[in-house]
């Protein structure tokens, strides 16, 4: 059984929150100044009660890639221990698992993860330069994730992603510089237009859309098109390289009409967008009561979908949302 929305569009990749707290106060998602609730950790999901859906997932439903995002997932306790409980269903179902970190505490659990069946990375880091990822973050983790990128590629992880949230007069001066420290890594940059978000003070000035990044890159390297059957990522190679560039446009050219994605809050709650408020129902309760079928559980997630909008609005309008913060949702 597939999930799929009233546009026809196919569910089959889920990223699921593991926690909606961060280490860090990026300017772009979590400002210090930010306005976001937090979930109490009783409030989200058990790994028992995570366990019980993902098997929903994969065995139910089709889904083909979970992601586990946060906040920043691998600072919640015993991380390890729930992807060992996962890998019993990898064992059992076909479908790949990613997590989405920061990588400040990544560096200590990636032997663990490379055996735990962890096969795609994407790992946040928007400077090289230390004293601005300080001004970007409000922590000094720069060593500790750059190393924790430089293991993560020789450990031949099956994807490894840098993703840079590019933000006019903050780190788009160092567009070329990523591609050239870089220029030997056999990973995928992603280039990540600004998006706004609550708290984050978005406006044009500080947006560069990823054609302006494209050109810029061009003018020191020469890109090929791969093609693709998804949108979500134009990815070029950088001639003569491994490396490959990748620009998320979310913002300038978006990519809705093949969105394939379905996010699960921290709490339970689904998110059909990215943008979108998340559904007053939580699936915590359901998933929590072992007396209730697992019917009643697919049915909630499958009519929640029907309600996924064709495409998400204007950057204005997302400008004006209140509770809509990136750090909260998982990314």
């Amino acid at each position: 059984m597939k999930l799929v929305d009233n546009f026809n569009r196919i569910h089959d990749y889920v990223r699921i929150s593991l926690i909606d707290k961060c280490n860090l106060n990026c300017i772009y998602c979590n400002p210090s100044n930010s306005i976001a609730r937090f979930e109490a950790n009783k409030s989200i999901l058990t790994y028992e009660e995570l366990f019980r859906l993902i098997k929903i997932l994969v065995r139910d439903l089709e889904v083909k890639k979970i992601r586990f995002t946060g906040g920043e997932p691998l600072i919640r306790k015993d991380v390890i221990k729930f992807f060992e409980m996962i890998l019993s269903l990898k064992n059992q179902y076909v479908f790949e698992i990613g997590i989405t970190t920061n990588g400040t505490f990544l560096l200590d659990k990636l032997d663990s993860l490379n055996n735990l069946g962890v096969e795609r990375l994407n790992i946040s880091l928007d400077t090289l330069n230390k004293t601005k990822f300080i001004a970007i973050t409000s922590k000094d983790y720069f060593d500790e994730t750059l190393t924790a990128i430089q293991k993560a590629v020789s450990m031949k992880f099956k994807s490894v992603k840098v993703n840079m949230v590019v933000i006019k007069n903050i780190n788009d001066d160092e567009l070329n510089e990523f591609v050239e420290f870089f220029i030997s890594y056999p990973i995928t940059l992603r280039f990540i237009e600004y998006m706004p978000f609550t708290g984050n003070h978005w406006d044009d000035s500080k947006f560069l859309s990823w054609k302006e990044m494209k050109n810029r890159i061009e003018e020191k390297s020469s890109l090929t098109e791969i093609q693709s059957d998804g949108k979500v990522s134009k990815n070029y190679f950088v001639d003569g390289t491994n490396l490959k560039v990748g620009f998320i446009s979310s913002i300038s050219d978006h990519f809705c009409d093949s969105c394939n994605r379905l996010r699960i809050t921290a709490a339970g709650q689904i998110k059909n967008c990215l943008f979108s408020n998340p559904s007053e129902l939580s699936l915590k309760s359901l998933l929590a009561d072992e007396t209730i079928p697992d019917e009643r559980i697919i049915e909630s997630i499958e009519n929640s979908l029907q309600s996924k909008w064709f495409k998400h609005p204007s950057a204005d309008e997302l400008s004006k949302l209140n509770q809509n913060n990136m750090m909260s949702i998982g990314g």
